[in-house]
């Protein structure tokens, strides 16, 4: 299975695609959510990016 970060406007965050199995992904879907959303929603602040709006697919 892939995992993917999803940005607030719907577009895949870059060198966020994963390939995961079962056990790992409940794993790394925190960690996006938790580290590299945080993380790229700070880069575009001044265009109101939140994490909290962030998603996995």
């Amino acid at each position: 299975m892939e995992l993917r970060l999803i940005d607030p406007n719907g577009y895949t965050v870059p060198d966020t695609t994963q390939t995961v199995t079962d056990d790992t992904a409940d794993k790394v879907r925190e960690h996006l959510l938790t580290e590299i959303a945080p993380q790229h929603a700070a880069q575009w602040a001044d265009f109101g990016y939140d994490p909290r709006n962030y998603r996995v697919a």
